[in-house]
């Protein structure tokens, strides 16, 4: 099957998956992502979307995770499908990548390491890419499952020995 053939599904599975849950989608595409083979974003659009988003994107991941189940099924091969409602991807990573960058600020004017509240996988990268971009600064992933978060370390300056 082909990609085109095969987003027509799933934006058909996804349409179908919010009208059950009663919400009534505005506008939805869906889209290959550059460089990721067997991933694609399903971009939605709806009026009050905050049910759909959840507290911290939760009912979205969650809702990513029925809609992928429901693709595998439908095509019998799995994809890699990314759900983002009402542009709240991309409105979130502008968020984290700017408070990592002023927390990085602070670590750099205090020396103070930062523990930051736990984050997914897909939040910590975020923040873990824009770090590694700040002179003077490391960041870890510490903690497990639900309690895994960022700490933002000063660098150690390595002595001349």
């Amino acid at each position: 099957m082909d990609n085109k053939k095969r987003n027509e599904i799933i934006l058909n599975l996804t349409c179908e998956l919010l009208s059950k849950i009663n919400f009534e989608v505005d506008n939805a595409f869906v889209e290959d992502v550059v460089g990721e083979e067997g991933q694609v974003l399903v971009n939605v659009t709806v009026n009050k979307p905050g049910g759909l988003i959840g507290f911290r994107g939760r009912n979205m991941a969650a809702l990513q995770l029925i809609l992928s189940l429901m693709v595998k099924k439908e095509l019998g091969e799995w994809v890699r499908v990314l759900l983002d409602i009402n542009n709240y991807r991309g409105e979130q990573k502008e968020r984290l990548e700017n408070m990592a960058k002023e927390l990085a600020d602070k670590v750099l004017k205090t020396g103070e390491e930062v523990h930051l509240s736990n984050m997914s996988s897909y939040e910590r990268r975020i923040c873990h890419v824009v770090l590694t971009e700040i002179e003077g600064i490391t960041s870890d992933s510490e903690g497990e499952g639900e309690e895994r978060h960022i700490v933002i370390r000063k660098k150690q300056e390595k002595s001349k020995i």
